[in-house]
């Protein structure tokens, strides 16, 4: 599809959600309510042609103009090509780990994206590549803005809500991450962390990726400013998570982290080496070399750390 026809088809359908809005004399302060379901920018970006609607906010527009969606899009159609999806797995197929090779071929991949993608993706598909981008690029430079003041209006939605959407977990996440660097708000911290350890895993596999991501984002920030008991926490739920969905890639992240709990808080070297131990056989098991070579040199860091500690 030419980028002619799809900005056509995003104007048409903007101009439509436009015209049938203030037909019924509704402001957009008005029509977005309290924005849990669609913000007035987001609203404003769509009515001028700027951005597609995803199929959910498009039906609760439907819905609020007493609609149906059929209606809004007419004859135009909103589809994503099946190979745009296969280039999103590649990026949460597996972490980078803090790699160059890994971070610089997913920067390939988001660059694709944007080349061969861009003006057919919804505002909602945009916003998971910049917040991958720019978690990519905390783990290579630890600079940049902070998440909680670049996506401020964003943030103080997520603050507010029970349930999450993926976009959710990845500014989360990068939140997260960033708190490992610098120093954070506890209070808002421990806000954000609760509202994710409670969230329920999905059906959909880059939702229960992303839900992993960020409480081994939440982890690490406990464990650097040596909240061990919280760190366990964060770990117990992720073994839950992973039981449930089968993604075993994330085991030895938690054993490691439960390895760091032997060592740092209980003191107990033996249980730091089995940990550790199982956690690099299935780094091997898994062909993963990048995480197996980090965890041999976690391993050695930490018991060295010990001593002749038993």
């Amino acid at each position: 599809m030419h980028k002619r026809e799809t900005m056509d088809k995003k104007e048409v359908i903007g101009n439509k959600i436009r015209a049938e809005r203030k037909k019924r004399g509704l402001t957009r302060e008005q029509f977005c309510g309290t924005e849990t379901e669609l913000t007035v920018r987001q609203l404003m970006r769509i009515e001028q042609g700027k951005s597609l609607p995803t199929l959910l906010k498009l039906e609760y527009i439907a819905e609020t103009l007493g609609m149906y969606v059929t209606d809004i899009l007419g004859d135009n159609s909103i589809h994503i090509p099946e190979s745009y999806f296969e280039k999103k797995y590649l990026l949460f197929k597996s972490s980078s780990y803090g790699n160059t090779e890994r971070i610089a071929e997913k920067h390939r991949i988001i660059e694709e994206i944007y080349q061969e993608y861009f003006d057919l993706l919804p505002d909602e598909e945009l916003l998971t590549l910049d917040l991958i981008e720019r978690l990519l690029d905390w783990r290579l430079h630890s600079e940049g803005e902070r998440a909680d003041s670049l996506f401020a209006d964003y943030f103080e939605q997520v603050l507010i809500k029970d349930v999450y959407v993926l976009n959710d977990l990845l500014l989360l996440q990068y939140y997260a991450v960033q708190c490992q660097d610098v120093t954070y708000e506890s209070e808002k911290f421990g806000i954000c962390f609760e509202k994710v350890r409670k969230q329920a895993i999905q059906g959909n596999e880059f939702y229960n990726v992303a839900l992993l991501g960020v409480l081994s984002a939440f982890a690490g920030s406990y464990l650097v400013s040596q909240d061990y008991e919280k760190m366990l926490q964060t770990v117990e739920r992720m073994d839950e998570i992973i039981q449930q969905t089968l993604q075993q890639v994330y085991r030895p992240v938690t054993l490691c982290f439960r390895a760091k709990y032997a060592v740092y808080q209980s003191r107990d070297k033996q249980k730091a080496q089995q940990a550790y131990d199982m956690a690099i056989l299935l780094a091997k098991d898994i062909g993963d070399d990048i995480l197996w070579t980090n965890l041999t040199k976690e391993k050695d860091i930490d018991l060295a750390h010990l001593g002749n500690v038993k």
